[in-house]
């Protein structure tokens, strides 16, 4: 089987949310960006903030780095939207190398973007499973959010990590 690496840096970032979307994710290791910022402008199918990482000097993101198949590859395409608001690029990771990320199409970017509670919920939960350094994690700690009153929607996105919890 042929794989690739896959950068993860939002809802992704947690081993059970993205191994509960595509069976191959295999975790690598975890990198810091610099050079990057980490923002909730991602203009989302559901109307709220997704992650999206943008080029900044005084910045760096913290991820992820996952292996995976190719042709899970094609169906986190389909997942995350590849077209209709993210594009599929591929960025050098120090010390890691070639890795596939998604970044928003400039279209889909707006700044006043507020992100759903459980997305937030399911980022933070990433960073902390890794253990990314607080001065990361508390400025997305003190994102704004709204609630989304779809409970149903919130509880489906929750499922994996709640699952996980279940099975310590």
């Amino acid at each position: 089987m042929r794989v690739i690496r896959y950068l993860a840096y939002g809802s992704n970032l947690h081993p059970a949310r993205l191994q509960a979307r595509i069976s191959s994710a295999a975790f690598s290791t975890t990198a810091m960006l610099h050079g990057w910022s980490l923002n909730f402008s991602k203009i989302g199918r559901d109307g709220s903030g997704k992650c999206n990482i943008v080029k900044s000097d005084k910045d760096a993101v913290w991820g992820t780095v996952y292996k995976i198949s190719i042709k899970d590859l094609k169906q986190l395409d389909v997942i995350e939207g590849v077209g209709k608001g993210y594009r599929s690029s591929v960025i050098h990771v120090p010390s890691v190398g070639a890795c596939n990320v998604y970044v928003a199409q400039q279209s889909f970017v707006d700044y006043q973007q507020e992100p759903y509670d459980w997305y937030k919920e399911l980022v933070l939960a990433g960073a902390r499973y890794h253990l990314f350094p607080t001065e990361y994690i508390t400025p997305i700690e003190m994102t704004r959010f709204k609630v989304d009153f779809n409970r149903k929607r919130a509880k489906d996105n929750l499922s994996a990590l709640v699952k996980k919890k279940i099975s310590n």
